[in-house]
């Protein structure tokens, strides 16, 4: 039996690298582990791990590696050349280790202006950059592009020969309609050294997507480990289980290439995805002293307008975003004013 069901799953491996032999899809794989001995951090290095299977499944792909805690990834206007962005953090766990200062920005703009399609293979994203979170609300990353609502941290801890975890390794399960239905994952921590400390998970126990990893053994999870999730412009993979820490390189080779074919064309296997009709993002909005304010494609001067039509701002910008300073505004309603080459785009900012 277990034979029949090791070939089983090589068949369906070869079907899968056929496949991708015959679509072409463009992939930028961002590296925030800080896994080399030249990078700030000197984690675990999963890199490995997840070139051998996206090679193994015969896709091409660029390298992005950041080397600084404090540095960004690939801004909008580059991630926007590729289809599928692979942004993932091994066990970087704090001080913006898992994403710089502009990153949650950037990706924002590149899903929501360019129908960009993210796997976000990140353990701990969320004690990194929300430690004191439990929900999320709309016109947050978290919610907008990923469909977290609640999420409860660190539920689970696999380190070998600590008691305080629930075991030495864990096995997760494909959760039923999503792109994983029929696989099973064991997991091993691969993150235990003398400095660091094992793999911990989170439980996304509400959210706007479909359920994708469950946990099996050794107990259950009150919600999934992972996500996928799809609005009319953009999807999106999140699991706090790192791919890497999957020990049967059958399974994490054919989950990687699942997950990239998801993303490209989605249950139906054909792209029906839009670019969205606003051209603009600003976040926040309602905004207190400062905002953002970006779009895919350079802007060439950025101008603030009262109700009256008074200019109060104009900032020439010659890039794809910018932050703006509110501070010395009163609260009110505005108008946001950028040109671009292609003309002039206006929307509404909200000053609190």
């Amino acid at each position: 039996m277990k034979k029949f069901v090791r070939i089983s799953m090589m068949v369906t491996l070869l079907s899968c690298f056929m496949i991708s032999q015959l679509t072409a899809q463009t992939i930028l794989c961002v590296d925030r582990d800080f896994g080399d001995d030249t990078t700030a951090g000197g984690f675990t290095n999963t890199w490995p791990m997840i070139s051998e299977a996206l090679d193994f499944a015969g896709y091409t792909y660029d390298y992005w590696e950041v080397l600084e805690f404090e540095d960004n990834g690939p801004d909008a206007t580059y991630m926007s050349n590729y289809d599928v962005v692979i942004w993932f953090t091994g066990e970087a766990w704090d001080g913006g280790a898992t994403m710089g200062p502009d990153d949650e920005f950037n990706l924002i703009l590149y899903m929501t202006m360019g129908a960009g399609k993210l796997f976000l293979n990140a353990q701990d994203w969320l004690w990194d950059k929300y430690p004191t979170y439990g929900t999320f609300n709309p016109g947050e990353f978290a919610y907008d592009q990923l469909g977290l609502v609640e999420v409860v941290q660190d539920i689970y801890h696999i380190e070998p020969e600590d008691p305080g975890s629930i075991g030495d390794s864990a096995q997760f399960y494909g959760s039923p309609g999503s792109l994983a239905e029929g696989l099973i994952f064991p997991v091993v921590d691969i993150f235990t050294t003398d400095t660091d400390d094992g793999l911990y998970g989170d439980s996304l126990a509400q959210h706007l997507g479909q359920n994708l990893l469950s946990i099996q053994t050794p107990y259950a999870s009150p919600g999934p480990a992972a996500i996928q999730y799809e609005t009319e412009y953009f999807r999106s993979v999140f699991t706090t289980i790192d791919i890497a820490a999957i020990n049967d390189i059958t399974a994490r080779n054919i989950f990687m290439h699942k997950i990239v074919d998801w993303l490209m064309y989605g249950a139906t296997g054909v792209s029906e995805l839009k670019p969205q009709e606003t051209s603009l993002v600003i976040r926040p909005n309602p905004a207190s002293d400062f905002v953002n304010i970006g779009m895919t494609s350079k802007m060439q001067e950025v101008s603030l307008y009262n109700s009256q039509g008074q200019q109060l701002i104009s900032e020439k910008a010659d890039q794809a975003s910018l932050r703006m300073d509110l501070s010395k505004l009163v609260p009110g309603l505005y108008i946001l004013k950028v040109k671009t080459e292609n003309g002039i785009v206006t929307d509404k900012l909200l000053k609190q």
